[in-house]
């Protein structure tokens, strides 16, 4: 089997045409583009034992040949995919499964039962144009662009999908590219494969929340290395959160959005000498801006979810509270659209596929002097990090008990950043050490958010009830201050008892 890496993005039917004339294409192509037709089946197991297993069996039909493809569905992060595939060309339009010589893939396909029980699941017709495009350095990719129609059953999509398969070089070379052909034509990262799309449309997927993955850092990276790895992940969680806020309904996928962001901007302070402010301005404003729209969002969801049933499960039935509930409601619907809207923007696409291809081509060394600080370590980096965050909570820290709001909200954002850190660099310390520290701080962080939450309600509740709210809505205010009130005193304790535990922790990374 040949490992390949591919870069998937989705470009409008109406664009499609446009890039058989786009100047990077004629300049960087070995040969005028070789169009075809293509259908390709895939088939499996009526309950996919294939797809379920990691396994993609398809056959294409091109100029008369019957080509039989196999891939291990490998690794897909953020719009790029890693996986082995092996081709053989076969005499019939049906799966010949003596062809294979992978030896993991042999004993699997070799079960009598499941050959038999193989059925096409869905096809793709389109017109395929490839072209083979160099590079200085010695680069090569293979561009291709599948305009069509995907067929499962009765239903037919429509399909306009650009790949730009890596042939020889560095995967940067494929967002280098990208960003050439976004100049020319409006693409967006493509999260999903022709491939994903079918069997979707075949067994229904269900949506995902994606959580923090810990980045798999080692003690001998340098700091290049390791931002990379951790900017990485937060897009790639990012990313994986965006079906479940446009098409789902658990209220954590928009949270995880918002989680992804946070982690991400903290990265980028975390080893801000490494890539100079100067050269992320751009790509921090813009992730303002959307954190923004995600924070509206987000503040509603917990006022609708939790901070208002407790209040209502007390005062059932309260006409004021019925009326607050309906005005929240609206809120968030309002919001979410703004959020989808965002998310479905040119402009948001844009910006992610700016960021990917910074982070994997290193823009951060725009200029010669960026490069003082290339040799640093990643240790050097968490130590210097770690140590510096934890001195800031404890300093704020300091009097706990008697901290009014605003500074228990610094207390807070001091928590988060020392979260983050911590579970970025956790990987490099003690397991045991590490894991211990960041539960004691995650409880602190949740407690505080708690208070701050409580904070927070009144002048949601204000903006939902506007200037001249009506008796009932007035009581339901009224109502609310004086649970808030009692739910501070009660907090306040939780977070007293979070911040001595949290106290008692030596630095693990010391």
């Amino acid at each position: 089997m040949i490992s390949k890496v591919e870069l998937k993005l989705a470009v409008a039917c109406q664009d499609a045409a446009s890039l058989l004339e786009q100047s990077i294409v004629m300049a960087a192509s070995f040969n005028k583009p070789i169009t075809y037709k293509l259908v390709t089946t895939y088939y499996d197991t009526p309950d996919l034992k294939l797809f379920d297993a990691g396994i993609s069996l398809c056959i294409r039909h091109v100029a008369g040949r019957w080509i039989q493809s196999i891939k291990t569905i490998g690794h897909s992060f953020s719009g790029l995919y890693e996986y082995m595939e092996s081709e053989s060309e076969i005499s019939v339009g049906s799966p010949y499964l003596t062809k294979i010589s992978a030896p993991k893939l042999i004993k699997f396909l070799s079960n009598q039962n499941l050959i038999h029980a193989l059925i096409p699941i869905f096809q793709t017709k389109v017109m395929h144009s490839e072209w083979t495009l160099g590079f200085n350095g010695g680069d090569k990719v293979e561009l291709a662009l599948d305009v069509g129609q995907l067929i499962v059953g009765k239903s037919h999509e429509p399909i306009s999908e650009i790949k730009l398969a890596l042939k020889k070089g560095s995967k940067g070379r494929l967002f280098d590219l990208a960003m050439k052909l976004k100049s020319q034509t409006s693409i967006t990262l493509g999260n999903n494969s022709k491939m994903q799309y079918g069997y979707a449309y075949y067994r229904e997927i269900p949506l995902i929340v994606y959580y923090a993955k810990p980045p798999k850092l080692r003690r001998n990276n340098d700091a290049n290395s390791a931002f990379k790895k951790i900017a990485w992940e937060c897009v790639n969680q990012l990313l994986s959160n965006q079906d479940m806020v446009l098409y789902g309904t658990d209220i954590e996928g928009l949270h995880q959005m918002r989680v992804a962001l946070r982690r991400l901007r903290s990265a980028f302070t975390l080893f801000s000498k490494l890539i100079g402010r100067k050269n992320s301005v751009e790509l921090l404003s813009e992730l303002g801006l959307f954190a923004d729209s995600l924070g509206k969002a987000r503040d509603l969801d917990v006022f609708i979810a939790e901070t208002l049933p407790a209040v209502m499960r007390q005062f059932q039935n309260h006409e004021g509270l019925l009326k607050l509930r309906d005005k929240a409601l609206s809120a968030k619907a309002v919001a979410y659209v703004k959020v989808r809207t965002e998310i479905l923007s040119q402009r948001y696409h844009d910006w992610v596929l700016m960021l990917a291809d910074w982070l994997e081509n290193e823009r951060w060394h725009a200029s010669i002097n960026d490069h003082k600080d290339s040799d640093t370590k990643v240790l050097d980096v968490a130590s210097a990090s770690l140590t510096k965050h934890h001195k800031q909570l404890r300093r704020c820290g300091k009097h706990f008990t008697h901290m009014l709001p605003e500074e228990r909200h610094a207390t807070r954002i001091a928590a988060k950043k020392l979260r983050y850190a911590a579970e970025f660099f956790a990987g490099i310390y003690s397991p045991g050490k590490s894991r211990s520290f960041i539960k004691d701080l995650s409880r602190l962080q949740d407690c505080l958010g708690l208070l701050n939450d409580i904070s927070s309600t009144e002048k949601l509740l204000h903006e939902l009830i506007g200037p001249r709210p009506g008796h009932a809505l007035d009581e339901a205010l009224h109502i609310f201050i004086g649970c808030n009130a009692c739910n501070v005193v009660n907090s306040l304790a939780q977070a007293d008892h979070a911040w001595r535990k949290f106290t008692h922790h030596k630095s693990f990374w010391c």
